[in-house]
């Protein structure tokens, strides 16, 4: 890739974060896209802030930060979904917050890519008012989730429903999501009812494990915790407070033992999700079993083994790799518009993918990643996600987080 082409793409992705930000009293976000997903959502905003920090516009990232973590709920949850604007919303969408407790925002959470967001603000400005108003913020959202996500001794935090963890239509959830999940569309379905039951259980993981419900340790989300874990504790340790960071590395270190201890298949070498109710692994593979390679403490030898699937054209080694499900896999339908995450490749996976990757020091394989997205930018532009074989675009155009390619 030329130094012209990298130029022009990262103005690409600056007119498109441009063209996507709202704005009104009080808010500053970029909205995932203008006509499907005109709202702020999490670790979309946590992404985009993430993209402007690499441009060289810190301030709209903190800006943006700031936005989604003043909306946090008075119980320290972050919520997964936040209406500004109240002509944006659909009837569905006006519907659907009937069982919302605070109105505009949902009582749901997403991955909280929200501290490696803070982080990259506070690494670009060394900003201390930032941190100020962003930390207390930060540590009360951490602080809910241990404190009300986890159960029978583990570190590791539950996921209530499949849009927490983002990943909506991950083929390992179908079992969970009961006979709707098995009929045309019926999944959808599912999804909207397990939120309206949640609603008359108050989102309450207690209730929730007493009753079997969805209850699931996804390795995705849990890989994200903790590696924010270990962004809090570093802003904390740059404000002087040891007492509060060295609590928060220390949470982070446990939360990564738990995965590689709970979430490790030793055939395969693999890190699957496991069901809480039944302390039983979801052995269905998806993108999300290769996450922990971002781990700082995964030993060498389970990055290799990593390493084979992810280089593996049988499996996730494709013309424009990583897809959302391996080939080798009876869900793997990179062309169905059905549902997502079953097949197609996300800039924001592959983001993730190659930052462990790096970390780890197999540049050689990130940087494959890092140009095959590219170079689905240059060939269908800024699109939710892509075919894995012939990179054309699907879902929404103009897909905020896709801009992670530019800075890849």
């Amino acid at each position: 890739m030329t130094d012209s082409s990298d130029s022009s793409l990262r103005q690409r992705a600056w007119e498109l974060l441009d063209n996507n930000a709202k704005k009104g009293p009080g808010y500053f976000y970029i909205a995932p896209s203008n006509g499907k997903y005109p709202h702020q959502w999490s670790w979309d905003s946590s992404f985009h802030a993430i993209v402007n920090c690499h441009l060289g516009r810190p301030q709209l990232a903190r800006d943006e930060i700031l936005t989604l973590l003043s909306n946090t709920l008075p119980d320290g949850r972050l919520p997964h979904l936040i209406f500004h604007d109240e002509n944006l919303a659909s009837f569905f969408e006006r519907l659907l917050r009937r069982y919302w407790r605070q109105p505009g925002r949902s009582p749901l959470v997403q991955p909280p890519v929200v501290a490696m967001a803070a982080k990259e603000v506070w690494d670009a400005t060394e900003d201390a008012g930032f941190l100020k108003e962003a930390l207390p913020f930060l540590e009360r959202h951490f602080e809910w989730l241990h404190r009300t996500r986890r159960s029978d001794e583990s570190a590791l935090v539950s996921i209530i429903s499949p849009w927490e963890c983002g990943l909506d239509h991950k083929p390992a959830f179908d079992p969970l999501m009961g006979w709707l999940a098995r009929v045309p569309f019926g999944l959808y379905i599912a999804l909207y009812t397990s939120e309206m039951r949640l609603a008359r259980l108050g989102y309450d993981l207690g209730e929730v494990a007493r009753r079997g419900l969805f209850n699931v340790r996804e390795v995705l989300f849990n890989t994200v915790y903790a590696v924010g874990l270990e962004a809090l504790a570093s802003m904390l340790a740059a404000t002087g407070d040891s007492e509060r960071s060295e609590r928060f590395a220390a949470r982070g270190v446990e939360v990564e033992r738990a995965i590689l201890s709970e979430c490790y298949d030793p055939n395969s070498g693999l890190y699957f999700d496991v069901d809480a109710n039944t302390g039983q692994q979801l052995r269905e593979p998806s993108v999300s079993c290769l996450l922990p390679v971002a781990l700082h403490t995964v030993p060498k030898q389970r990055c290799e083994r990593l390493l084979r699937h992810l280089t593996n054209p049988g499996e996730y080694w494709l013309d424009y790799p990583v897809p959302s499900v391996p080939k080798n896999t009876p869900h793997f339908r990179p062309r169905s518009r059905t549902y997502l995450w079953r097949g197609p490749t996300w800039i924001n996976t592959n983001w993730l993918v190659t930052g462990g990757l790096r970390r780890h020091g197999y540049s050689e394989e990130a940087d494959r990643i890092a140009e095959s997205s590219r170079g689905l930018v240059r060939k269908s532009g800024f699109r939710e996600y892509y075919n894995p074989f012939t990179g054309e675009g699907g879902g929404a155009v103009d897909f905020g987080w896709s801009t992670l390619a530019a800075i890849m």
